[in-house]
């Protein structure tokens, strides 16, 4: 799915193109926009798979809270901040659902590194899936799939549905319950992991962030999630966030001073 650059800016041109000649002669039929808009996103996507490429994607290497193995005395402090199952008839809009479907299945993961009773969150899991009509993989707990097969799983999932907008709504939900669950012990889970497998998912995360920033452009439902981003941003300067990410120590640290903004962004998911 390798694109060069110059092939996805000329996409990204004729997406511009598109969409502006609304108001001409020749206006494209809404067909034509979603086609273009598509076309955009698969670039998009191509370009992330080329920047983190130069990251591991092994299985048995990448950044997963699910993967994690906790000592028998750490187990023994379980997390208190988890979404309780009960409230997921709680919700009512699309996007209330969806966005507690994602922390469920995240936090199934975390229920089972802890050995937590996991019936009610998979419970929970199912009637949210059934009622979105939610046909994809929901156990986050499986690891023999690299991350990169996974998420091109659910993209053109997404896409055949014609709900591409979701795979990044999906992605905007993964990111704040992470940094949600780090946030609550960055002690212990930044012990876990290696500075290689937190710059594989560092870069993986700010390059599906900057891919949003593009697509807001052309997809109105994208732009919804970026101005959520906008609102619920940890920091106003980018380059910031980028010097305080560029080692795991400093990212643990990030997250202490900022506890309370990823508690609220992850909450905000829910509102």
């Amino acid at each position: 799915m390798k694109r060069t650059p110059s092939i996805i800016a000329l996409v990204a041109i004729c997406a511009t193109m598109a969409i502006s000649c609304k108001n001409k002669a020749n206006e494209p039929t809404p067909e034509e926009i979603q086609a273009q808009k598509v076309a955009l996103a698969d670039s998009v996507l191509a370009e992330i798979d080329a920047l983190v490429d130069q990251y591991c994607d092994a299985s048995s290497k990448a950044f997963r809270l699910q993967a994690m193995e906790l000592t028998d005395i750490e187990k023994m402090v379980k997390p208190d901040y988890l979404l309780d199952p009960s409230l997921s008839g709680t919700f009512v809009t699309k996007s209330q659902k969806f966005n507690a479907l994602v922390i469920y299945i995240i936090e199934d993961g975390i229920r089972k590194i802890y050995d937590m009773p996991r019936e009610d969150g998979q419970e929970a899991i199912a009637k949210l899936a059934a009622e979105l009509n939610y046909p994809f993989d929901t156990d986050f707990s499986v690891s023999d799939q690299p991350v990169s097969q996974k998420t091109k799983a659910r993209y053109d999932a997404f896409k055949d549905r014609g709900e591409l907008a979701s795979f990044w709504q999906f992605e905007i939900a993964l990111i704040a319950e992470i940094d949600y669950i780090i946030s609550h012990n960055p002690d212990l889970f930044f012990s876990k992991i290696s500075e290689e497998q937190w710059q594989q998912y560092y870069h993986r995360k700010t390059t599906r962030l900057q891919a949003i920033e593009k697509l807001a452009k052309y997809d109105d439902e994208v732009a919804l999630l970026l101005e959520f981003r906008n609102k619920y941003r940890i920091s106003s300067s980018d380059q910031e966030i980028e010097i305080v990410n560029q080692s795991k120590e400093s990212a643990k640290q990030f997250r202490i001073a900022n506890k309370d903004k990823f508690i609220a962004k992850r909450n905000a998911l829910l509102q």
